[in-house]
């Protein structure tokens, strides 16, 4: 019964070793954040949304730019080495906001962002995720 108990004990340590592996528990995907400014025919970009898409996985974060074009992207798991595809959209109206700006006046000098940076697969804008932690990406928009 004892060489049974000890057959079990080794049995449960290996399954225990392939499930955490043997290198401990080292993450390949760390957290990074992407901090630039986005700019159109060399002015700071207003009332804009940012948004980066990993090709790999099609994870994806934005954030609307403040009003010197600059934004704080943060992926908890990021594709290191990875050009993450970019669109620049009208801003996201959070939810709880969205009634406060349906109230508010519209601003006759909205910024019209050219169709093309809409979509990933038009915009020709990449970023490419160089190390974990703190990376940089600016863009400078054309109109034409």
């Amino acid at each position: 019964m004892q060489f049974n108990l000890l057959k079990f004990n080794a049995c449960l340590l290996s399954t225990i070793v392939l499930l955490t592996g043997c290198s401990g528990d080292t993450d390949s995907r760390p957290a990074v954040e992407i901090k630039g400014t986005v700019t159109l025919d060399g002015a700071p970009l207003k009332q804009a949304s940012i948004q980066f898409t990993s090709p790999k996985t099609g994870e994806s974060a934005y954030a609307n730019l403040d009003q010197n074009g600059q934004y704080s992207i943060t992926f908890p798991k990021a594709d290191i080495g990875s050009a993450y595809e970019i669109t620049i959209t009208p801003p996201v109206v959070e939810e709880e906001n969205a009634m406060a700006l349906a109230e508010k006046p519209k601003e006759k000098t909205a910024t019209k962002i050219p169709a093309k940076y809409s979509s990933r697969t038009t915009s020709g804008l990449k970023a490419k995720v160089e190390q974990a932690g703190a990376n940089e990406a600016n863009f400078e928009l054309k109109s034409k």
